[in-house]
């Protein structure tokens, strides 16, 4: 078990735990399957609105925005469906990644990334995704309680002056709106940490975010903050050398290959730009020239190859979105690795208990199944000595004579006395 100095000092560990090929593994597959299913659905949408998918590809690429689609009520039921389960498959992925750097914390190093999904999609799937929803849920009714009070304020005389009465009663209706709206960011943030180190349920969820708000609030946004300093950096590193690597591997091969793979190389670096190219103008706007140093310096224009080339460019070209979505997968898992740790400091600071000193539910569910019952096991003469006494002894059928007979058992030995009356 790893200790914790329960500070901000434990933050510091996020980039190394969440450097491990089990946590980005289960990163990179809830990001996949997720992300995979809000493009079919986003595209479906556009496409059924009446929009070209072959136009829609070229222009959006990878990273289509719901906004960017003239879309028709039906496209924006699918595009709704489509950010739900996205938003779904990033809390499940963030309770796996969250619960395998729980119990790596707690030295369990044998724990796999099959046994993570399973703790998050079986056992925590539906609370990690009621948490934040109930707590929405209470929002909204409690603003929908206020426009049916809105309603009977059009009474003439009586409602004007009733409300007017209340107005403190509707300000702190509306205070605990604002409050619970806040409460579900932090429940979309920090419930996976929640569920996934306590093995707990909704409920614990819904107090955890309402408590952490009312009593850590200043200490929960400042370590959100280095959590997401800290993230950046380490993906900014991580990519910088993912980059380097291609350098490498492609000046090597050319060296081998020549010039055709030159063609190749080249052709796939622009397949990739072209899918992401939304996200590529973003992080340049944002990040200045710091961006080159680990995403491609200058723009691509794709060049016409023979089949065979082109081809092979574009296998080349689907493992290169593959690996950037890997290594952006490292970004998420430092984020999901650092709510863990901010949710094992708060809870240590808050309630003073130090969960990776407790066995949780699943990790006593082994022990309950392999425990043997109290007392010492019987030996193979004992056992054969018992089965000879279970078995009944075959006695001669009684004769019958005029008399009644009457059998009684007598205590310990079971044997049979007669008695004439």
């Amino acid at each position: 078990m790893v200790a914790l100095k329960f500070d901000f000092r434990d933050l510091f560990r996020t980039t190394r735990l969440a450097f491990s090929f089990q946590r980005l593994w289960i990163q990179f597959t809830g990001l996949f399957v997720g992300y995979g299913l809000y493009l079919i659905l986003v595209y479906a949408g556009a496409v059924l609105s009446g929009g070209d998918l072959t136009t829609l590809w070229i222009r959006h690429g990878l990273m289509p925005l719901p906004g960017a689609f003239n879309l028709a009520w039906y496209g924006w039921i699918l595009v709704g469906m489509a950010l739900f389960i996205l938003a779904a498959a990033w809390l499940v992925t963030s309770t796996a990644v969250a619960r395998a750097a729980y119990m790596n914390l707690k030295g369990n190093t044998f724990y796999t990334w099959k046994e993570a999904f399973r703790f998050a999609l079986r056992k925590k799937a539906i609370s990690v995704i009621a948490t934040p929803v109930a707590i929405l849920a209470i929002a909204f009714f409690t603003g929908l309680g206020g426009v049916v009070v809105g309603l009977i304020a059009r009474i003439p005389f009586v409602g004007p002056i009733g409300v007017s009465l209340l107005t403190v009663v509707w300000f702190a209706a509306a205070f605990f709106i604002v409050f619970t709206l806040a409460a579900s960011v932090v429940a979309f943030l920090i419930t996976p940490a929640v569920l996934a180190t306590t093995d707990d349920d909704a409920f614990e969820g819904i107090f955890q975010s309402f408590s952490i708000l009312f009593s850590q609030p200043w200490r929960l946004v400042s370590f959100e903050i280095l959590t997401g300093a800290l993230s950046v950096i380490g993906f900014a590193v991580f990519a910088f050398f993912c980059k380097l690597s291609w350098r490498v591997m492609t000046t090597l091969l050319i060296w081998g290959m020549g010039e055709d793979y030159a063609n190749i190389s080249y052709q796939a670096a622009y397949h990739l730009q072209a899918r992401l190219y939304p996200a590529v103008i973003w992080m340049k706007t944002a990040l200045g020239e710091s961006f080159t140093s680990f995403f491609f310096a200058h723009h691509f224009v794709a060049l016409k190859l023979p089949g065979l080339l082109e081809a092979s460019a574009l296998i080349a070209g689907i493992f290169l979105i593959l690996i950037s979505a890997y290594v952006f997968s490292y970004l998420l898992a430092c984020f999901n690795v650092g709510n863990a740790l901010i949710f094992l400091v708060l809870k240590k600071l808050k309630d003073d208990e130090n969960l990776l000193e407790r066995k949780d539910k699943e990790e006593e569910e082994p022990e309950e199944m392999t425990q043997e019952p109290v007392g010492t096991e019987a030996s193979p003469a004992e056992i054969k000595k018992e089965d000879v006494k279970a078995k009944p002894k075959k006695t001669a059928p009684a004769k019958k004579t005029g008399k009644t007979i009457k059998a009684t058992k007598t205590a310990g030995t079971g044997a049979k006395k007669t008695k004439k009356e």
